[in-house]
C-alpha cells in the first residue's frame, strides 16, 4: 500500500489505479494522513536550487557510506567519513560570521601548549571545534540532492512498475478469457456446433446470457472467471443462475441483465433474411466471440477494463489477442457494418454488445 500511495503522490499510476487509490483515500482518514506525511517529506525539493549547487565529493562520500554500511550496519551512525571539503567549507562559512573568540588548547606529553589552529583564522567555540573534528557525513544540500535523486529514480521506476502491473492484469484477464473460450468450444461440441444462442424474447433475451448458460451447463464453476483483472480491485463478480433471472422483475431484473456476464461482452450473432442466427463453431480466426465489456461512453465504444488502452478479444478458433482501438482492420468490434450496435449483417460481422442488450429489439 505504501508503494501505491507514493505512486499516487508522484503521479506515477495509471488512470484506473489512481481512481481506485483516490476512492480508498477519501474513505480512510489514516490513508489521508499517510499521503500528507509523504507530501511533507517531499517538501525539501522546493529548496533544492541553491546558489552553490551540489557539494563537491558527494558521489564519493555516498559510495563510501553505502559500502561501509553494507559491511557493518553499525557504521550508519554519523561522523564516519572524513570530509576535507566539509572542513574547508565550514571555515569559509564561519570566517564571515561572528564566532566566539577562544584559544584552542592542544595537549602534549609534557605540558599544555596553547596554539592557534589556523593562522589568522577566527577562533571557535567547543561546538564548532567538535564539528571540525567530527564532520557530518551529510549536509542539508546532500540530503536535498539525495531526495532529488530519489524523485528522479521514482519517476523512472514507478512507470515501469505501473506497466508491469498493467501487463500482469492483462495476462490474468486473458487467462480468464481462455477458460471462457474452452467452455464455449465444449458447449458447441454438445450443441450441434452452435455457440450459446441468446433467446429471442423473455427475461433471458440479453447478450450476457452466455455466462449463466455456461455455468448452468457445468462448464464453468467459478464466478471469478468472468472478472477482468484490468479493473483492479473492483466489486466482485456474481453470475446469477438462469432460475434467478426468470424470477426477477423490475429494477432487480434490469440489474441482473446488466451484470449477468461480469466484465465481458458477448457477440449478438447476426441477422440474415429477417431471421436471427447465433454464431456457429467454424473456427473463424477473425470473428470475435467475447471481449472486454464495451462502454457506450467511450469513443468507438471500446472497453474501459484496461484503462481504455484496448481490450482482450476471444476469437472463434479459441485464440486471444489484445486489440488496441475498437476495430480489426476495417471491421469494427462493437458495431456492425452499418455502424449500429445490433446483430451483424453476416456471420463474419460479429458485434460484441454490453450484457443487457437483446438481439430481439432489432
Amino acid at each position: 500500500m505504501q508503494e501505491e500511495l507514493l505512486g499516487y503522490v508522484l503521479g506515477a499510476l495509471d488512470a484506473t489505479e489512481e481512481r481506485d487509490i483516490q476512492q480508498k483515500i477519501e474513505q480512510d482518514s489514516e490513508l489521508q494522513n499517510q499521503v500528507q506525511r509523504i507530501r511533507d517529506c517531499l517538501l525539501p525539493l522546493e529548496a533544492l536550487e541553491t546558489p552553490t549547487g551540489m557539494r563537491p565529493g558527494m558521489a564519493r562520500r555516498t559510495c563510501e557510506w553505502v559500502a561501509g554500511v553494507d559491511k557493518d550496519p553499525g557504521l550508519a551512525e554519523p561522523y564516519q567519513i572524513e570530509d576535507t571539503n566539509h572542513i574547508k567549507s565550514f571555515f569559509g562559512d564561519v570566517a564571515g560570521s561572528q564566532a566566539t573568540p577562544i584559544v584552542a588548547t592542544e595537549k602534549s606529553s609534557t605540558t599544555d601548549v596553547e596554539s592557534v589552529i589556523l593562522p589568522h583564522a577566527p577562533q571557535f567555540s567547543e561546538d564548532a571545534k567538535f564539528q571540525l573534528l567530527h564532520p557530518s557525513t551529510w549536509s542539508l544540500t546532500d540530503a536535498l540532492a539525495g531526495v532529488a535523486m530519489l524523485a528522479i529514480v521514482s519517476s523512472i521506476l514507478f512507470p515501469a512498475i505501473s506497466y508491469q502491473r498493467y501487463n500482469s492484469r492483462r495476462l490474468s484477464c486473458q487467462n480468464n478469457m481462455q477458460q471462457i473460450g474452452n467452455a464455449l468450444l465444449k458447449y458447441s461440441d454438445i450443441n450441434d456446433g452452435k455457440f450459446v444462442e441468446i433467446p429471442s424474447q423473455g427475461r433471458l433475451s440479453a447478450s450476457g446470457y452466455f455466462a449463466p448458460a455456461l455455468m448452468n451447463a457445468g462448464l464453468i464453476e467459478d464466478d471469478r472467471v468472468f472478472s477482468c483483472a484490468g479493473l483492479g480491485q473492483s466489486a466482485p463478480v456474481h453470475i446469477p443462475s438462469i432460475a434467478q433471472i426468470k424470477l426477477a422483475t423490475g429494477s432487480q431484473l434490469e440489474h441482473l441483465r446488466r451484470t449477468m456476464s461480469g466484465n465481458y461482452g458477448y457477440s449478438l450473432g447476426y441477422q440474415m433474411e429477417d431471421r436471427y442466427h447465433p454464431l456457429t463453431n467454424r473456427g473463424l480466426t477473425n470473428t470475435v466471440l467475447v471481449a472486454d465489456m464495451p462502454s457506450l461512453n467511450q469513443p468507438g465504444r471500446h472497453s474501459i477494463n484496461h484503462g481504455s488502452w484496448g481490450q482482450n478479444c476471444l476469437f472463434g478458433d479459441g485464440h486471444i489477442e489484445f486489440i488496441r482501438g475498437s476495430s480489426l482492420g476495417e471491421d469494427a468490434i462493437f458495431v456492425n457494418d452499418y455502424g449500429v450496435v445490433a446483430p451483424g449483417t453476416s456471420e463474419y460481422d460479429s458485434v460484441i454488445a454490453p450484457s443487457h442488450l437483446s438481439p430481439a429489439k432489432w
